[in-house]
């Protein structure tokens, strides 16, 4: 497989109302909106309860986007937070990943990590 092919795993932890992903390669526009869908279905549950989630995306794989694509997360993002989204914890992202997300995610609390330890240790933080 290469390492522009868009690949995603997505679980759900009702306890702990929080959502957790991994995601890689490179995205268009309309394969980002499925899986946003995806995720968003995932924190469907907080969102038609009013419980406020966190979200963990582990980056490690994911190259920077075009700006179609960029644009669809940062409309995911801020529909996110209008809808609960509390947290969002990003794990292994590159260096160039990480400015992407500062531009894309400000409507949301996001903080970058290298361990998941210490992105779940701050997610989970009271």
């Amino acid at each position: 497989m290469s390492v522009m092919t868009p690949t995603h795993t997505i679980t759900s932890d009702a306890s702990r109302a929080e959502v957790q992903f991994a995601i890689g390669g490179y995205w268009d526009a309309e394969g980002m909106k499925r899986f946003l869908f995806e995720l968003g279905e995932a924190a469907k549950p907080f969102m038609k309860a009013g419980t406020p989630f966190d979200v963990l995306g582990d980056f490690k794989d994911f190259m920077p986007q075009d700006r179609a694509t960029a644009d669809a997360i940062r409309d995911s993002i801020e529909a996110g937070t209008r809808n609960g989204l509390r947290r969002f914890a990003v794990l292994n992202a590159a260096p160039l990943v990480r400015m992407q997300y500062r531009r894309i995610a400000q409507a949301a609390e996001v903080e970058y990590f290298e361990t998941k330890v210490e992105a779940l240790d701050w997610l989970r933080r009271a």
